[in-house]
């Protein structure tokens, strides 16, 4: 099996060194390169485009910053998988950082499992958000059935909740012991009770209006 390429954007070496430390033990994954700014990401992205499958991406970094080099990294390359990795729980933040092109959000805060699976989920295409985002998820989606008058079933909560998280059809049926068929089914009939098309504008309301309890 073949590493999965990072580069680490974050202008904190404090934080740089510490990624390396706790990534260099697996060699699950292979550090290529780390940088301190949007800009520099950007520059090594343009004369490596394929040497990379993820990047780290800090928000909050001097010149280009997170947002704006996701935004130009993943509108010229999309082999390139981002994974914000921020201080900031924010709506703001985490609502700018998934409309540049993000698939992932995870605290600073996360431990080394969260990470690697956070890694790991948008190396293959998903989406991984933190525990703390995927709630925020959950309790606006929740909040909108209700102003509708639609509620949720329990099980249909339990599969909102697997669905905010990430997991595939068949990863949440595994996880509640019903086949993936069915999980599909519950999951269109809460894409019907909230009105939405897809799971993508589902998960983008919940992030956009940061309904919180």
């Amino acid at each position: 099996m073949e590493s999965i390429r990072l580069l680490i954007a974050d202008d904190h070496i404090i934080i740089r060194n510490g990624l390396k430390l706790m990534l260099n033990k697996n060699p699950k994954y292979k550090i290529v390169a780390e940088v301190s700014s949007g800009q520099e990401a950007i520059d090594y992205i343009d004369n490596n485009p394929n040497d990379i499958d993820v990047i780290l991406m800090d928000i909050d970094m001097s010149g280009v910053n997170g947002i704006d080099a996701t935004r130009i990294i993943t509108n010229k390359y999309s082999n390139i998988k981002i994974l914000a990795l921020s201080m900031h729980d924010e709506e703001v933040y985490i609502t700018s950082m998934i409309d540049a092109g993000a698939t992932g959000y995870i605290l600073k805060q996360a431990d080394i499992y969260e990470i690697t699976q956070a890694i790991e989920n948008i190396a293959l295409g998903k989406k991984f958000y933190s525990h703390e985002v995927s709630i925020t998820i959950i309790n606006s989606l929740h909040k909108k059935c209700k102003d509708k008058g639609n509620e949720l079933s329990v099980r249909e909560m339990e599969i909102l909740s697997l669905i905010a998280a990430g997991l595939t059809n068949k990863e949440a049926g595994e996880k509640l012991f019903i086949s993936a068929r069915t999980v599909e089914s519950h999951r269109r009939n809460i894409l019907d009770k909230l009105d939405f098309k897809n799971t993508a504008e589902m998960i983008r309301y919940a992030i956009e209006h940061n309904l919180t309890n």
